[in-house]
């Protein structure tokens, strides 16, 4: 039986990498996209939301709701990875096919829905800490939260120190950690492992399916301007949330207390804690990188699961 899944974005490149890698996989039933501001504004985001569907053509449209952006002076988006509008800059066209509701219906909708319900968080998590502060019932739904931030021993990706998603919402990331639920947390720790090359671009290109060409053209630019793994090539952070769920055995983890700073010096820094008695999360360390991205490209080229 596929595993009920939502997954809460701020739609840049590497997000749509992992929103295709959900709907091509048998054992995920993606019912619900929710945008929230981060890589892009949040009306950026929820369009590209649309954008990708009208480009995958899923047989299964999930639902998709618009949440929250993140208000401060100063913060940074991801516009100078992936373009001006998240998704590369190259011309993919805007749809008027998707229905956007409220992140409170669309969440709703979703948690009143059978099975053990999962929810993977690729953004900041400003939209996701609303609902788990103001839905009471939704503690009790929700099975397991997969989450792509923090870095916990290496370097960060925001002045040296934070990982992206934290930065733009510490407060957020805090709450969710410390909530108490079941949560995987996949750092940048264990990201930054798996890249993608022009050769990969190459692939999805001459894939013909719909998904593969759609990936080939917005992942061009950010292999030209991403300055975390060099030129040429580019780390899909956000796919390896969803491919925890797919392939677990290719992942070692390990339980820990993780804090997330929400003041001071460098606001969405993370790192664990010995302190007793705090809520642990199970921490990705380490990956398989290799038979991952093999799995990926393979899943990504096929279009068994999307229809003409």
């Amino acid at each position: 039986m596929p595993i009920p899944l939502l997954i809460d974005t701020d739609m840049g490149v590497d997000d749509a990498v992992a929103i295709a890698l959900a709907l091509a996989s048998p054992e995920l039933d993606l019912r619900a996209l929710v945008s929230t501001g981060g890589n892009v504004p949040l009306e950026q985001a929820t369009k590209n939301i649309a954008r990708l569907l009208h480009a995958i053509r899923p047989g299964h449209w999930p639902v998709v709701g618009r949440g929250l952006d993140q208000q401060g002076p100063g913060l940074h988006d991801a516009t100078h990875v992936f373009g001006m509008d998240g998704l590369g800059d190259c011309g993919i066209p805007e749809s008027g096919e998707v229905e956007v509701r409220g992140y409170r219906d669309a969440y709703g909708e979703f948690l009143s829905g059978s099975g053990e319900l999962n929810i993977v968080a690729i953004g900041p998590l400003t939209t996701l800490a609303a609902v788990l502060r103001d839905d009471k019932t939704a503690r009790k739904r929700i099975k397991h939260i997969y989450i792509m931030g923090g870095a916990l021993w290496c370097k960060g990706n925001i002045r040296g120190v934070a990982e992206f998603n934290f930065y733009r919402d510490p407060a957020a990331a805090a709450a969710v950690l410390t909530s108490g639920l079941p949560i995987s947390l996949v750092p940048l720790d264990v990201t930054k492992f798996v890249t993608l090359d022009e050769s990969n671009l190459a692939h999805f290109a001459a894939s013909e399916t719909r998904a593969g060409e759609f990936l080939a053209k917005i992942m061009a630019f950010p292999m030209q301007h991403s300055s975390e793994a060099g030129k040429g090539r580019f780390i899909v952070h956000d796919a390896l949330a969803v491919g925890a769920m797919i392939w677990p055995d290719l992942f070692v983890r390990t339980q820990m207390t993780v804090e997330v700073a929400t003041a001071g010096e460098h606001p969405g820094q993370s790192r664990p804690t010995l302190a007793h008695g705090g809520p642990q999360v199970d921490v990705l360390t380490a990956i398989n990188a290799v038979d991952f991205l093999e799995n990926m490209l393979e899943r990504l080229c096929e279009e068994k699961e999307f229809v003409t």
